[in-house]
């Protein structure tokens, strides 16, 4: 494939269908994380350390596992689990944390259920990757398949977004209600961070080239006749001809003119 043909129409007709099954691929990577909010521990652990009783030895195992965590995905979910209600993933755990089978632990307390954003954003990007499989085939014009693909990407692209602020919201909330929220003065919640994953930063990215490529190539593409100037639904009846006259006078009968 030539460099020419990848720009304008040619070149957003033959990539579009790669940059969408891309985004699919993308949804089994990391979409969201929860990480330890490293400064909020350590302060909540050494409010608490008296009472608990601990020895110097144990606060400095626990200080040296917080720090080890510190910007560690401790669950990281997929897109596919996040769209579809699996459980989540337990990241690496540092050595420092002294944890044993930690990858075998069982998770399903932190599972949020089936996230509808995340679904609708994959029935987005499957539309827009049928779209541009039709166009690529002949079978949509150059115009309407750059428009219509343009719009499923930004949809699809603004659904992922939405869907990323609901779950932040939604584990903030459920870690809240977990175990500990009934300790005075200890918000469980800000003992965390949910990050996005580079599953979706992979996915916008790509999603934001489709917007761009086929904007692109609907600006350059130039306006059929046809397509400016559709033919009317009733158009008017053909006017009848003047009648011919004759080339020639009929002779007068009899002498009367």
């Amino acid at each position: 494939m030539s460099p020419p043909s990848l720009v304008g129409e040619p070149g957003a007709r033959r990539v579009s269908p790669f940059l969408f099954l891309l985004v699919i691929f993308s949804f089994f990577l990391a979409f969201a994380g929860v990480s330890c909010n490293a400064a909020a521990t350590k302060s909540a652990i050494g409010s608490v350390s008296g009472s608990q009783g601990l020895s110097g030895t144990e606060a400095a195992q626990v200080t040296a596992c917080i720090n080890a965590l510190d910007g560690v995905n401790i669950l990281t979910y997929s897109g596919w689990q996040l769209a579809f209600g699996k459980d989540p993933v337990i990241g690496s755990v540092p050595a420092a944390c002294n944890q044993n089978n930690a990858a075998g632990a069982d998770t399903s307390s932190a599972n949020i259920g089936p996230q509808l954003l995340a679904i609708l954003a994959l029935v987005s990007i499957g539309l827009a990757l049928l779209l541009s499989i039709a166009g690529a085939l002949g079978l949509l014009a150059a115009r309407s398949r750059a428009f219509v693909t343009a719009i499923f990407a930004g949809g699809a692209g603004a659904l992922l977004i939405l869907d990323q602020l609901h779950v932040h919201d939604l584990l903030l909330s459920k870690i809240a209600s977990s175990e500990g929220s009934s300790v005075p003065g200890l918000d469980p919640a800000s003992l965390f961070n949910i990050n996005p994953g580079i599953g979706l930063v992979v996915a916008l990215v790509i999603l934001g080239l489709a917007v761009l490529y086929n904007l692109a190539a609907l600006i350059t593409t130039p306006v059929r006749a046809d397509e400016a100037l559709p033919a009317s639904p009733n158009p008017p009846p053909p006017e009848a001809p003047p009648p011919e006259r004759s080339a020639q006078m009929v002779p007068p009968r009899n002498g009367i003119p």
